[in-house]
């Protein structure tokens, strides 16, 4: 039945990935959930090896709920080794909780992303120990050609694109 809202259960899949019953038991490479609109609770990534953006894994998650959190987190990305960008391209709210990105070393698009559009306050997130932003070169999509698609402010004195990859900018 199309339209129809299906309600899952929460998943823990520490260790490898059979509790999401995939083949792939090594690997997040190529596994997607698309249905994945909303999340009711929290987010918690925490060394996953393979996976280098979520944007594949979670291309639809549209709203994290925060009903009950990680300490005061909804969204905690912590020692992803590989992952290089965030990449929730379709996140339009998170309506409880803070966002912990911590020691990330390849995790670039950081200073890009524009928090304050996602959450009603951004002074408990805790981002830090990630790439340094110097190293990224974050290009968000159509800077290269000299017209950048995606809207643009000033956040820390830095005024610049707001995008989640090179590939995709907010919505406006």
């Amino acid at each position: 039945m199309a339209g129809r809202m299906v309600v899952c259960q929460s998943k823990d899949i520490r260790n490898n990935v059979t509790n999401l019953q995939s083949p792939r038991l090594r690997t997040f490479r190529g596994l997607s959930y698309p249905k994945l609109r909303v999340v009711t609770d929290y987010v918690l990534l925490f060394r996953v090896y393979g996976l280098e953006a979520l944007s594949d894994l979670f291309p639809n998650l549209t709203v994290i709920r925060g009903n009950n959190l990680f300490f005061n987190y909804a969204l905690v990305i912590y020692e992803m080794l590989q992952l290089k960008e965030v990449g929730l391209h379709s996140l339009m709210n998170i309506t409880r909780g803070a966002v912990r990105i911590e020691k990330n070393p390849d995790l670039c698009y950081l200073a890009t992303l524009d928090w304050s559009k996602i959450l009603d306050t951004v002074e408990d997130n805790y981002i830090v120990a990630n790439k340094n932003d110097r190293e990224c070169g974050d290009v968000c999509p159509g800077t290269a050609q000299g017209q950048t698609v995606c809207p643009q402010n000033t956040i820390n004195g830095h005024f610049r694109g707001r995008c989640w990859s090179q590939n995709h900018s907010p919505e406006k």
